[in-house]
């Protein structure tokens, strides 16, 4: 009796260390929440726009998670987006702002090549007064690295976080060569360009590093190129293209596009065409997302598209808690998407590796040294000074473009099937096929043709 009397004692005197322990740690964990002066992130694209709007909400909401875990450094992170409009003019008015103003030391800029092209020239005129980090999310254009070895140290300080061109030589062979002809059997292709700049190269080629146009990347691969036209983003009127493309006896559709072209009228127009059974594969846009279903009214059926809207397949730890936390609150998940979230955490992890925003080159140090992993891969710039590679994102070799390092940036290639259900059916690159080969199958590909019946 007198030991179980003991043992008593000795469970109730632990209970009340550990309580005790507990109350003394509470003001601790209210302590937590970030204190001090911000440390500004800037951000500047078009509210309105499909592509911009879901950068800025997730943005927002990243800014959000490090401030309820405990901040940056113990400080708060203050997130200011500002509205372009789609305006070059707006876009340098507010970048002068965010800079000058609100002291912000991380901005992001969203839009067209052009406009990027200014901001990028506003940047380098003050960044000696006004010491920050500029990258550039989603916009092509070889020109905006190339300028970062071109007039060093002007605009050592800009990053852009998407592919150099090159990249899209690796994935756009694997396509030529091994989709098309292996498992949508084409052996004629009709290319539709984005009349933008940065299609520009891959149209023309980039004769510095070697690398033919993509009409001749599809001759070397095979397939004859039977048709092929550039068209405005807004405001196309499909239907005598697509009368043109039957004509030219296409087995397929190469539409290479962003989310400025307007492919939700294209989808509808070439479902009630008599286009309709020529195989439509679309690069880039807002057909990266679930969403592209309702868009198109379910005239996207037999499409296929990258895409990165993936809330059932972990390509990595992140990828699945991010893509439904987003759906929640209805943030469309497309590739610039995934990477604008990245950008943030890229950003908090350089701060933290150079204890501070105050020194502005181990800043841009701890930038090229950090590598994280995000929802598509492991994120990390090239530091090799090669055009136009340089402070992009790392994806491919830059003394081989077509071999793609594996782990990187993953991608899914897609096909929109009856209901809105997505087949996936290989990845975008080698590489990394063995990576997902459990979760693609291309034997579940069907004609558009096919589906319809």
């Amino acid at each position: 009796m007198m030991k179980q009397s003991r043992r008593f004692n000795i469970v109730v005197f632990t209970a009340l260390m550990l309580l005790i322990a507990v109350a003394i740690s509470l003001p601790s964990i209210s302590n937590a929440e970030p204190k001090g002066e911000p440390f500004v992130i800037g951000y500047i694209g078009m509210v309105a726009s499909p592509g911009t709007r879901p950068c800025m909400d997730i943005q927002k909401m990243a800014v959000e998670e490090i401030n309820a875990a405990g901040g940056i450094m113990g400080r708060p992170v203050k997130y200011v987006a500002m509205d372009n409009k789609g305006d070059t003019s707006l876009s340098v008015e507010a970048f002068r702002k965010l800079v000058m103003e609100d002291k912000a030391k991380f901005i992001s800029v969203e839009g067209r090549t052009e406009i990027c092209l200014a901001v990028q020239e506003a940047s380098g005129q003050l960044a000696k007064q006004y010491p920050h980090i500029l990258v550039f999310n989603g916009p092509m254009g070889a020109e905006l690295t190339a300028r970062i070895i071109d007039q060093a140290p002007k605009y050592d300080h800009n990053f852009r976080d998407w592919d150099p061109e090159p990249a899209h030589y690796a994935q756009t062979k694997y396509f030529f060569c091994k989709t098309m002809p292996q498992y949508q059997k084409t052996k004629r292709i009709a290319f539709l360009w984005e009349d933008l700049a940065w299609t520009t190269e891959w149209r023309k080629g980039i004769s510095y590093i070697n690398l033919p146009t993509w009409e001749k990347m599809a001759q070397e691969c095979g397939l004859e190129v039977v048709y092929s036209k550039a068209v405005k983003p807004r405001g196309t009127m499909y239907l005598p293209i697509l009368q043109d493309i039957k004509k030219s006896n296409a087995d397929l559709i190469f539409f290479i596009s962003s989310w400025f072209t307007d492919t939700e009228s294209f989808a509808k127009q070439w479902a009630d065409s008599a286009a309709r059974d020529i195989q439509v594969n679309l690069y880039g846009g807002v057909a990266q997302t679930r969403d592209y279903w309702r868009m198109t009214g379910g005239k996207g059926l037999g499409i296929i598209s990258s895409f990165t809207d993936l809330d059932d397949v972990p390509l990595t730890p992140k990828t699945v808690p991010l893509v439904k936390k987003a759906q929640e609150r209805k943030i469309p998940m497309q590739i610039h998407v995934h990477i604008a979230y990245a950008d943030i955490y890229h950003f908090k992890a350089a701060i933290e590796r150079a204890k501070g925003t105050n020194n502005i080159k181990a800043l841009i140090k701890a930038m090229e040294d950090v590598e994280t992993v995000y929802s598509l891969g492991k994120m990390k710039y090239e530091t090799k000074k090669v055009k136009p590679f340089y402070h992009s994102r790392v994806r491919v070799d830059p003394n081989n473009p077509y071999k793609t390092y594996p782990g990187y940036y993953y991608q899914l290639i897609v096909q929109f099937q009856k209901d809105g259900n997505i087949a996936y059916l290989h990845e975008s690159c080698e590489e990394n096929e063995p990576l997902v080969a459990k979760w693609v199958d291309p034997k579940r590909y069907r004609t558009p043709a096919e589906l319809r019946k």
